[in-house]
């Protein structure tokens, strides 16, 4: 069974899934060819209804642990507490690294300040509506405190152990799974930048991303990422005062209206369409999280509270 770290260092992969069968049955072989000896991975079961997730998982030799709740965070930071080795890489049951994945990935650890690496996104089509892709072919280095939407994806990042538990994991409050529908993974950036570790962009390290969602999925799942990256640059206004603040007139004017704006004077209906789901998904994020108090760098939801 893939699950048990060989001597050294190695990198546990982790990947959560909820309900898709057929995906994760496609991505675990590729999966699997990106393992070295001393690696490990373990399959996340988010809470899923169907128990064909189980069943795919452990037929593809995998070892399977279950989230007693839905949510990317929580199933993230199962995935954490179910592993052992240093580094932790997170991808998704509709993603498939290259077979030099966690090789590549692993090199730039050996610089002790880097806390997390994240790599290139590609889309899997060329044609049709493309969403949670990186696509960037320079590398780059971040350090400080910063705006963390152009840090990386959480479809393909790897954090140093040590990190993660310095900032207490992902945040549950945020992600997939939740009433705030994405962030955790930015969220995550900006608190491991603000604690003083180096973040690395490396455009070798690849996954390709399965683009399965037609036009009226991928607006109300960048509606979705608009209310978490609304939730997020309010929490990084409670820690880090005026950045926060800059982070959300950005999201709600400058990649929200004003995108809006400049596609009706060209006549470019998805644009507006696209800039018009990112503000007001902003918005509604920053007005529930301005709700939530901030404890330790982590939101805190009341039990009559829908997050």
């Amino acid at each position: 069974m893939i699950g048990t770290m060989a001597e050294g260092t190695g990198v546990a992969v982790v990947l959560c899934t909820r309900d898709r069968p057929a995906s994760l049955e496609a991505a675990l072989p590729v999966l699997r060819a990106a393992l070295r000896p001393e690696d490990e991975a373990v399959v996340v079961d988010s809470a899923s209804r169907d128990p064909a997730v189980r069943r795919v998982a452990e037929a593809a030799g995998f070892r399977v642990v279950r989230a007693p709740r839905p949510g990317l965070a929580l199933a993230r930071n199962v995935g954490i507490q179910a592993t052992r080795a240093p580094l932790v890489a997170f991808t998704d049951d509709d993603c498939k690294p290259r077979p030099d994945w966690t090789s590549l990935l692993a090199a730039h650890f050996a610089e002790p300040t880097v806390g997390f690496v994240t790599g290139r996104v590609l889309p899997d089509r060329d044609s049709g509506p493309v969403v949670a892709v990186k696509t960037d072919e320079e590398a780059c280095r971040f350090e400080g405190a910063q705006e963390p939407a152009g840090t990386g994806h959480g479809a393909n990042m790897t954090m140093r152990r040590v990190a993660l538990e310095a900032i207490g994991g992902f945040d549950e409050v945020l992600g997939a799974g939740t009433s705030f529908f994405a962030g955790e993974d930015h969220d995550a950036f900006y608190r491991l930048l603000r604690l003083g570790w180096t973040g690395v962009y490396d455009p070798d390290v690849v996954v390709v991303h399965s683009q399965w969602r037609g036009t009226g999925e991928v607006l109300r799942l960048r509606y979705g990422y608009g209310i978490g990256s609304g939730a997020v640059a309010v929490k990084v206004a409670r820690l880090d005062g005026r950045l926060g603040w800059h982070l959300l007139r950005r999201r709600v004017w400058d990649r929200g209206l004003l995108v809006t704006v400049h596609s009706m004077r060209d006549g470019y209906r998805g644009g507006m369409a696209d800039g018009v789901v990112r503000a007001a998904g902003a918005s509604v994020g920053a007005a529930r999280a301005l709700l939530l108090p901030v404890v330790d760098g982590k939101y805190v939801a009341s039990a009559d509270q829908n997050v």
